[in-house]
């Protein structure tokens, strides 16, 4: 059987110092390395890759990803600030990222931003710090509320938004107060509605 002879794959050409200079200078760029191939025309991506290591070049694999979020999620982030002070959650939203990420770069950028006050959700202790643009000095964070509070607050919140749920919170505990107490109660209509007539005197 007669054997064919593979042609040999030409080598490439040396590197020039003038495409070692044009090296660095795209190496320092967030764009990925394959967006620029075709300022080597005689060179693949990979070869670009390696030569940028046998330079000495950082390892883009592990410095480029971190610089390209910098680069894009910080710019929303600062963009969202500067239209009104937001809180971790929506500025996620808003720019696309995880919570996490948000937090990191918040960290990393204390100096330019401050907290400009802080929110509490009804009914609960827990505060939400809103971040806005600029340096500044934070706002006070306010103190833990106590259970006192808190229940007068979401007894609050129930006689704007559900009167009828908290009528029957107040029928319930009286009932439950005459019970332990061993006395009858006047009779409440919203009693006998939701217990009926047993243990409840006229």
């Amino acid at each position: 059987m007669d054997e064919i002879e593979k042609p040999r794959r030409a080598r490439a050409p040396e590197w020039t110092p003038a495409e070692n200079a044009l090296l660095r200078k795209v190496w320092k760029r967030s764009a990925p390395l394959k967006t620029v191939t075709h300022l080597f025309p005689s060179r693949s991506e990979n070869a670009i890759v390696m030569h940028g290591i046998r330079l000495g070049l950082p390892d883009r694999r592990r410095k480029m990803p971190g610089k390209r979020t910098a680069e894009t999620i910080w710019p929303r982030i600062e963009a969202a600030l500067r239209v009104r002070p937001a809180s971790l959650d929506e500025l996620a939203a808003l720019a696309r990222c995880s919570n996490g990420t948000v937090r990191r770069f918040i960290k990393a950028k204390r100096t330019e931003v401050h907290i400009a006050k802080y929110l509490r959700a009804i009914g609960t202790r827990n505060v939400t710090a809103l971040w806005a643009w600029g340096a500044g000095e934070d706002a006070p964070r306010p103190p833990r509320m106590t259970e006192a509070e808190q229940r007068a607050r979401y007894k609050r919140k129930l006689e704007r938004e559900r009167p009828e749920e908290l009528d029957r919170q107040r029928a319930r505990a009286r009932v439950r107060a005459a019970r332990r107490d061993g006395r009858l109660v006047r009779r409440d209509p919203m009693v006998v509605a939701l217990f009926g007539n047993g243990g409840v005197a006229a």
